[in-house]
């Protein structure tokens, strides 16, 4: 059995385990269909199970429309709740459906879950909270555990669309290990709805300088980035892979510092009072990949001790650091709209 514990069931669950390492959880909730999980055998991006989800349980339906309702914090990693709406039939036999569904992001027990009914939004909702804290991992062999992680959740105009979990880990070689995934939904018809999934690894040395760094991008089931950045012997650093289809090779030379080494500038700085701003250089593919990023930071008069303004290159973002000087909410434009990040928990200490 790959978990064990105790879920909320109006009848005996079903389990069945597949060739393929992945098991199928089938429970009872006393309506006409069940609520079925899969748990995965690996972490799982969360856009891209969701999607393969959809396109297997619907696969003899219409899609019509898919949205996010929710991010919600369980056992400490991100759940994403969606809903699509789906029509059974042709022309005036057609019938109108809707499938609620969860996945949740969990680097220990991973699993997607979905309830193929109209209305039970709240049923659902507490059961697939209940498999998510209720059970647990029975694997012989358990992931280190991070001895920092936080999940924030991702709205525009007070609609949740996607989240990000940042783990930070302490790195054999020296120094630290942080692990940045996120997950985006962009709603709508299914010309226009659309996964995005990024992860980023990045070594920093004990003074939270750059060691290497890594970054991925996934829209739906195309790759849009894959680059890695690594430094030299001569502290110069060396950048290789591709940006939107196209190869990105190129040296940089100055000291690069990651999230972690941000952060404690910032907390030996500007959270103690010293100094109007904090500049520092990053690498941030998204914005340049063939190029360092300039980081400015300022604290932002008349709104609280840890109130700042961080430019990014052109783009600046309204932030609320945490004691330690790491980010726990964020204001930055998108086009016409604003998006509002912000922590929902976090474990641990960085």
């Amino acid at each position: 059995m790959l978990f064990r514990g105790t879920v909320l069931a109006a009848g005996t669950p079903e389990v069945v385990k597949h060739p393929n390492g992945s098991t199928l959880l089938t429970l009872p909730i006393g309506t006409s269909v069940p609520v079925t999980c899969l748990f995965y055998p690996q972490p799982i991006d969360a856009g891209a199970a969701a999607r393969s989800l959809l396109e297997s349980i619907l696969d003899e339906f219409t899609l019509q429309q898919v949205r996010a309702t929710e991010v919600k914090s369980l056992a400490g990693s991100p759940a994403l709740y969606l809903e699509g709406d789906f029509t059974r039939g042709t022309g005036s036999t057609a019938q109108a459906g809707r499938v609620k569904m969860m996945v949740h992001a969990d680097p220990v027990l991973p699993k997607a879950c979905f309830h193929d009914e109209l209305g039970y939004a709240r049923s659902f909702l507490d059961v697939t909270e209940a498999i998510a804290t209720g059970l647990t991992s029975t694997a012989p062999e358990q992931p280190v555990a991070p001895y920092y992680s936080d999940v924030q959740v991702m709205r525009v105009g007070g609609v949740a669309f996607g989240f990000q979990y940042t783990a930070l880990f302490g790195s054999k070689m020296g120094g630290s290990i942080l692990e940045v995934s996120t997950t985006m939904v962009r709603p709508g018809t299914p010309a226009q709805f659309q996964f995005l999934d990024t992860n980023t690894t990045e070594h920093a040395d004990t003074e939270g300088v750059l060691v290497s760094k890594s970054y991925t991008k996934r829209v739906n089931d195309t790759v849009a980035a894959n680059v890695r950045l690594r430094r030299e012997q001569d502290e110069s650093y060396n950048v290789e892979g591709q940006m939107a289809g196209k190869d990105v090779q190129a040296r940089l030379g100055g000291e690069l510092i990651g999230e972690v080494g941000l952060a404690a500038r910032l907390r030996e700085g500007l959270l103690k009072g010293q100094g109007n701003a904090l500049e520092a250089m990053l690498w941030v593919p998204p914005a340049d990949a063939s190029a360092p990023t300039r980081v400015v930071v300022r604290p932002r008069a008349g709104a609280g001790t840890r109130a700042a303004t961080m430019e990014l290159g052109a783009v600046s973002v309204s932030v609320e650091l945490d004691a330690h000087g790491f980010p726990q909410r964020m204001e930055l434009p998108a086009g016409s709209a604003t998006v509002v990040q912000e922590r929902l928990s976090q474990a641990g200490e960085p």
